[in-house]
């Protein structure tokens, strides 16, 4: 894995680099990591995509997205991620689903495949926050890799109150009115907006419960991390209350101009 892999993943789950080979340790028990999935079937259903469309999921993780893609709708799906471990998760997984012909998964740094021109029907952007900056700088690298009139779907949010956010990796985050403004600059067409913060409360509380257990589990086993694996979870904690507090949760599909 190369240190250019390493940095994107640790900034966007907030682990840092003594705790990154224990991730898959203390994410176990969770497939989807952290995105609206069953919002996003749904809204993808509604698009009348036929059963031959090419879907990229960015940031796939285990797949949890792709997997259920392809097993409802028949899609074939390309899952883009930095982890090995959580890749092989998603393999695993694409067999138990049967539809292990439908999903390709790579490992790879989506700040590099995004490099490259693709003709996708349909991209998604999952629970990935600002991994490639603002919502401006990220619709505009995720219309390259979709065809004319192809759809993106961006599971992320927008601030309640304030105008910004100063926290680590939160700094995309803006009110209403600007998010709207950064997710049409290109003069796309807003198809449809989903509140998911009832959805992403349950989540996160999931979430925090199986991170705990495994985060004591480890603990015992690996004493020598204590701070590292407490620091981890009072991190994971206060994501989760500015999420719940500060942040209204909205899953956006926009179709591309």
């Amino acid at each position: 894995m190369s240190t250019d892999i390493e940095r994107s993943i640790s900034d966007s789950l907030e682990v840092n680099d003594v705790l990154l080979p224990h991730l898959p340790l203390l994410l176990q028990d969770l497939w989807v990591l952290g995105s609206s999935v069953d919002q996003i079937l749904e809204v993808v259903g509604t698009l009348g995509l036929p059963n031959d469309s090419k879907v990229l999921d960015l940031g796939c993780g285990k797949g949890g997205v792709s997997i259920q893609l392809a097993a409802k709708y028949g899609f074939h799906v390309v899952g883009i991620d930095g982890m090995i471990p959580f890749l092989n998760e998603a393999k695993k997984k694409s067999v138990e689903y049967k539809v292990s012909q439908l999903c390709e998964f790579i490992n790879q740094d989506i700040n590099e495949f995004v490099l490259q021109e693709h003709e996708f029907d349909l991209v998604i952007l999952a629970a990935l926050g600002g991994i490639f900056g603002s919502f401006g700088h990220s619709v505009g690298k995720l219309r390259t890799q979709i065809r004319s009139g192809g759809y993106m779907i961006i599971d992320d949010g927008f601030l309640r109150k304030s105008d910004s956010h100063k926290r680590k990796g939160y700094e995309h985050y803006k009110n209403y009115e600007t998010t709207l403004q950064e997710l049409l600059a290109f003069n796309d067409h807003l198809i449809k907006e989903v509140s998911t913060s009832a959805v992403s409360k349950k989540i996160n509380e999931e979430y925090m419960n199986f991170i705990r257990k495994r985060g004591y589990e480890l603990i015992q086993k690996l004493p020598e991390l204590e701070n590292e694996i407490r620091s981890y979870i009072r991190l994971q904690e206060e994501e989760c209350e500015v999420l719940e507090n500060e942040i209204e949760g909205a899953l956006w599909v926009i179709q591309k101009g």
